[in-house]
């Protein structure tokens, strides 16, 4: 029944209950007709009307309030409902998806990720943020975009990540590999945190295991269990395709999630994944600086002296381990249109420190 119709439903029984004015009796056998009384007065009929029609009105607004509301909910299909692509390629590299075991080791992959709606969500996010800069450097090397979905199965692009074996930073390097590509690490400093020069080490080691290996699948092995161990089993195995190597667990579950990885992200909207332009996380703006240090430069006086606070300085610099700076050549990262203060201030402490 529609609410006009309801409404005029209840007001007609109102006032047959409330307004009945006559009544038939009996005397006896004869029968008399006799004015009863109302059982409300006209002003209080009046105002339980007036009382209903604004609750009904209140009600409309309430339906029209929840109707819009439901039709800008957006709900995910259940993860059962997506399927895998039928061909589907990781920096040109065909996947052998006919082979039913490989299709069942990324189905398993790909059924994970898509039902893990927050880790997605924080992957969509943190792209916006990081790979801009890893799209370029690629680009710079001539080095495939795909190789960029390597970070997200590494890390999910957290650039604080330590895992179990000591692996750091947004790329995950070991400190033995990570030195191998210029990174440094010391009491005061791990620049495997610094996301900047770990992109161009990673991308350069990448570059180097392709250079050996002549296969982009086979270099991601290597990139994840280390070089030496995919010689050994693929010299042990006598095979150089990665999808018919034993490995570790690990390594052999990775390139399929580099693999989930582009599938979903390519198009997460394909997979009931959607945010809205102010939802993703802002872009990387830096300047950055390369300093030269002959003495320990304290991190909270480069911040008061660029508008800027300790906090900010420190998370942009997460390769500083200390509250200085230390003594050496480094690479500093200042907030966007700071570079110019701290070169005015830098000047003016060397020149202090100089004249101490």
């Amino acid at each position: 029944m529609k609410m006009g119709n309801l409404l005029g439903a209840l007001l007609i029984g109102i006032l047959l209950v409330g307004c009945a004015t006559e009544q038939t009796v009996y005397r006896g056998s004869e029968k008399v007709t006799v004015q009863a009384e109302s059982q409300e007065n006209y002003g209080t009929l009046v105002e339980r009307l007036n009382s209903l029609e604004r609750s009904v009105s209140g009600l409309r607004s309430e339906l029209a309030d929840l109707g819009k509301r439901l039709r800008n909910i957006q709900v995910r299909p259940p993860v059962g409902a997506h399927k895998l692509p039928e061909e589907v390629y990781l920096c040109g590299e065909r996947i052998p998806l006919e082979d039913r075991g490989v299709w069942e080791n990324l189905d398993r992959e790909f059924l994970v990720a898509l039902d893990n709606e927050a880790l997605v969500l924080l992957w969509m996010k943190r792209a916006r943020r990081y790979f801009p800069h890893i799209e370029k450097k690629l680009k710079e090397m001539g080095l495939p975009d795909d190789l960029k979905y390597l970070a997200i199965t590494e890390s999910s692009l957290r650039p604080t990540a330590i895992s179990s074996s000591g692996a750091s930073g947004i790329w995950q390097f070991i400190p033995s590999t990570g030195e191998r590509y210029g990174m440094r690490r010391n009491r005061a400093i791990d620049e495997r945190f610094d996301f900047f020069k770990a992109t161009e080490g990673a991308l350069a080691y990448l570059k180097s295991l392709y250079d050996e290996f002549k296969c982009w699948t086979l270099s991601m092995a290597a990139y994840n269990a280390g070089e030496n161990r995919i010689r050994k089993e693929m010299e042990l195995q006598k095979i150089k395709d990665y999808f018919y190597l034993d490995l570790p667990a690990e390594t052999e579950r990775y390139v399929y999630k580099i693999a989930v990885a582009k599938i979903i992200l390519s198009d997460p909207g394909r997979f009931g994944f959607r945010l809205e332009t102010k939802e993703f996380y802002d872009s990387l703006q830096t300047e950055r600086v390369q300093i030269e240090l002959t003495q320990p430069l304290p991190i909270v006086d480069v911040a008061r002296a660029i508008g800027s606070y300790y906090k900010e300085l420190k998370e942009m610099n997460l390769h500083l381990s200390e509250e200085t700076i230390p003594p050496g050549t480094h690479f500093l990262n200042l907030p966007p249109g700071t570079s110019e203060r701290f070169w005015t201030f830098f000047s003016t402490w060397k020149k202090e420190l100089e004249g101490k």
